[in-house]
């Protein structure tokens, strides 16, 4: 057997014998930069050289044998995973102090309490909300324009004697006549001419009415005496809590009409109530039992106190809206009679007193003995000679109204009237038929509505006539050929565009347009008194001269 070196050569030769034995023109041409052709170069070919001995190949070593792959190890068991230990609980974190204020920006001011009309009334102060009440109505109580050009109200600011008289007598609706009984008190103050009606209307007398609990000798002795003199030193002091009660109680009795109200050991509920002047303890009796007064927050009165202006607010808002009034537990009501009663029914079967009264009195108004005996309980009399003379024959009513409040919404109320016994009842149903009625007629400020008063000798001095919104409604006349206004702004009611042969616009006064509170011709309320037999003095006399917008009465003209 040949060795396997010795294979190879032969191998090797045999290519070699072969390859040369191939043409020439087979073989590659090398890899030159001269020109490749099919005919070889001139001149003598080259010997060809000796091929080199191939190089014996190196023996073969043998394989080593494979190593034996090492068995694996044993992979280690994972060890249990050690319990984790509790995360400590997170302390708290400090509170960060606050960032000081940066010194070139000032912290915001506080916003300032909110005020009611005047920048002197705050919002939450106890007098507030009567303060905003009273003086929304005109020529009553306002504030005062200081020197800086600011309109203040000054609650706690004393009344002067002269001050109160005007706002009592305003806020009563008497009308203002510089009555030319004693015309020289007008020159004494400027409040002279309300000092001349203070004392028509008996509102500066004090009744010494004796009593067992008071400390008088002489429990049955009565004096009547006025409780300051109409001199300008008097007009300017400061009036003090117990003239304030005095002038009240006789304003609700003399002029208003109020019942007096039984009142129950008021000496066991008004601490100094010894210490009450022995003139006005009835006056103080009736302004509390009427819930005009509440005193003080131990419920002492402190007559001898002046009276601040917020005081005086809340006073006469409690005299015009009587449903603001609380009345104490000791305090009750006069029943009505039964009398009183039964003429406050439909009179001798007539619908109302209005339309028996046309059977009695002639086209001027003039009554017969028998409406005279009726009404003033004299066949004698034509008219009530004071507030007094008058008083058995009235009675108060409360009545239905509808209001406008401050957000133009209307609201249900109640207002009450003083008129005479007589139509008392018919007063209800009328105010009763203009409520239900769709319209909802308001009246002005819950108040702008009255009844009996006895500064004249006419229907309003007899308890039976009514004027109604008295600003909006006034009473007017064109005698001079031009409209002259003599009480209220004007008239003008919604959707009226002539009124007997006028344009609208005549009667408008200082009013800048339609009102609501405008008394409407053919409107509910003229319906509503003409059925039952009351007229209204809109519809005017003296040829259409005359008018009085806000009045109706028992008489069929309205007069």
């Amino acid at each position: 057997m040949k060795h396997p070196i010795q294979m190879s050569l032969c191998l090797l030769l045999c290519v070699a014998l072969l390859l040369a034995a191939l043409p020439v023109s087979a073989a590659a041409p090398e890899e030159t930069g001269a020109p490749v052709s099919g005919e070889p170069p001139a001149g003598d070919a080259p010997e060809p050289t000796e091929e080199p001995a191939p190089t014996e190949e190196p023996e073969p070593t043998d394989a080593p044998e494979p190593t034996e792959e090492p068995e694996p190890t044993e992979e280690p068991e994972p060890t249990e995973e050690p319990t984790p230990t509790e995360e400590p609980a997170p302390t708290d974190e400090p509170t960060p102090t606050e960032e000081p204020t940066p010194t070139d920006e000032p912290a915001p001011p506080e916003e300032p309490e909110e005020t009611v009309i005047f920048p002197d009334v705050k919002a939450k102060a106890w007098f507030a909300p009567y303060i905003e009440k009273v003086t929304q109505l005109p020529g009553i109580i306002d504030g005062r324009m200081d020197a800086d050009g600011v309109k203040r109200f000054h609650p706690e600011a004393d009344v002067k004697r002269g001050e109160f008289l005007k706002l009592a007598i305003c806020a009563a609706g008497i009308t203002v006549i510089l009555y030319t009984l004693d015309a020289s008190r007008n020159g004494i103050h400027w409040a002279g001419e309300y000092y001349t009606i203070a004392l028509e209307e008996n509102l500066l007398v004090t009744n010494r009415q004796g009593s067992e609990h008071h400390g008088d000798s002489e429990p049955d002795q009565a004096q009547v005496m006025e409780i300051f003199p109409c001199t300008f030193e008097a007009l300017e002091q400061p009036i003090s809590r117990y003239e304030m009660a005095v002038i009240l109680s006789n304003l609700c009795a003399n002029t208003l009409m109020e019942k007096a109200v039984i009142v129950s050991e008021p000496w066991a509920h008004i601490p100094d109530y010894q210490a009450i002047a022995a003139g006005g303890v009835a006056s103080v009796e009736q302004a509390y039992g009427k819930g005009l007064l509440v005193g003080y927050e131990d419920g002492s009165f402190r007559g001898g106190n002046t009276l601040s202006r917020a005081q005086a607010a809340v006073v006469i808002e409690r005299l015009l809206w009587d449903n603001d009034r609380s009345s104490p537990s000791w305090a009750e009501p006069q029943p009505e009679t039964a009398e009183q009663v039964q003429e406050s029914a439909e009179y001798e079967g007539y619908p109302s007193f209005a339309f028996w009264l046309r059977g009695h009195m002639n086209a001027w108004g003039t009554l017969d003995s028998v409406a005279r005996q009726r009404i003033f309980g004299n066949a004698n009399k034509s008219y009530f000679y004071s507030a007094a003379d008058a008083a058995p024959y009235m009675v108060n009513v409360t009545i239905p109204i509808w209001i406008i409040d401050k957000y133009g919404v209307k609201q249900s109320s109640t207002a009450t009237l003083t008129v005479h016994r007589l139509v008392a009842q018919e007063i209800r149903l009328i105010f009763q038929q203009i409520y239900d009625d769709p319209e909802q007629f308001p009246i002005y400020a819950g108040w702008n509505i009255g009844g009996a008063r006895f500064t004249d000798h006419m229907r309003h001095a007899w308890g039976m006539a009514i004027d109604i919104n008295s600003l909006y409604n006034a009473e007017m006349n064109f005698r001079s050929g031009y409209l002259r206004v003599t009480c209220g702004y004007g008239w003008q009611p919604y959707g009226v565009t002539t009124w007997l042969g006028r344009s609208i616009g005549s009667y408008r006064g200082s009013m800048s347009g339609a009102s609501p509170y405008s008394i409407r011709p053919g409107g509910s309320v003229v319906k509503a008194f003409a059925d039952y037999g009351w007229g209204w003095g809109g519809n005017g006399w003296s040829n259409g001269k005359s008018f009085d917008f806000m009045h109706f009465s028992v008489l069929p003209s309205g007069g």
